[in-house]
Order: C-alpha cells, then sequence, then structure tokens
C-alpha cells in the first residue's frame, strides 16, 4: 500500500521520513504564485499529501483542543502512536523560538519527548532544510519547505 515506505520495523510511523517526503514533494511542485498561502492552505495540503499514508491505520486530527485550551496543529495517530506536528510559517528567528516554546509545552501536556515542526518558509529563496533540535528536554525534527 502507500504508506508501506514510511513504516518502520516494529510498525510505527517513520514521521521523519513523511516530512521528508513532504519537502520533497513540495520542492518539486513549488511555484512562487503558492507564496501568498495561509497557513490553513500549507495545512490543508499537508494533510492531503498524509491522508493516503495513513488511509485505514490511523487518523489525522486539526486544531485538536488540549486540557488548557491550547489547540495543536495536526496530531496523527497511528496505531497506537501518536505524533504531534505543529505547523508555522516562517516569521523569523524570534517567531521561530516561540514556535519550539509552543510545542515543547504540547509534547509536555500529552507526555511525550518526540514532536515534529513543519516550517513553511515563503521567503524569496526557500531553504529547504531540517533540523534536529533538542528544545526544552524535547526531541523536535523540524522540516522547511
Amino acid at each position: 500500500y502507500v504508506g508501506s515506505q514510511f513504516i518502520k520495523d516494529d510498525d510505527s510511523l517513520d514521521m521523519h521520513q513523511v516530512l521528508r517526503k513532504f519537502q520533497s514533494f513540495m520542492k518539486e511542485q513549488y511555484s512562487k504564485r503558492d507564496k501568498d498561502f495561509k497557513e490553513r492552505e500549507w495545512r490543508l495540503i499537508f494533510l492531503a499529501y498524509l491522508k493516503p499514508i495513513i488511509n485505514g491505520r490511523g487518523y489525522d486530527f486539526k486544531e485538536v483542543e488540549t486540557s488548557e485550551e491550547k489547540r495543536l496543529d495536526i496530531v496523527v495517530t497511528y496505531m497506537q502512536w501518536r505524533y504531534i506536528i505543529e505547523l508555522k510559517r516562517w516569521s523569523g528567528e524570534k517567531s521561530h523560538e516561540r514556535g519550539l516554546n509552543q510545542l515543547a509545552d504540547y509534547l509536555d501536556i500529552h507526555g511525550v519527548n518526540e514532536g515534529w515542526l513543519l516550517i513553511f518558509d515563503d521567503r524569496n529563496n526557500p531553504t529547504w532544510r531540517e533540523e534536529l533540535i533538542h528544545h526544552k528536554g524535547k526531541e523536535i525534527f523540524a522540516v522547511w519547505v
């Protein structure tokens, strides 16, 4: 099935690989006309990309409300695993730091140590990079698209 390339030996989802392939897909398809997309539109594209990968084995939930009335961008459940993904538009280093803090707080609330950050970089020269970030005791895999 479509998502099998994203499955680890323990049957968990390789979210690092999912985000890397999404980045590759966007790099191939990106046009300067997409520059004016809002975060909501980027989320829709990512969810459409994700759907065939998790189809039948998992679910995606957008804007999940936590016990502290904060909203997570996307939570993916796949079999017994849960993946918390925050989406942000690149707005500079200070905003990036706030996004990392926000995601680390969400991970704390849910008692997990690993999260994913998908950054939509609509500057004239997008960076198309990835980074494993250790922040507030959490491991955050960030991908710029």
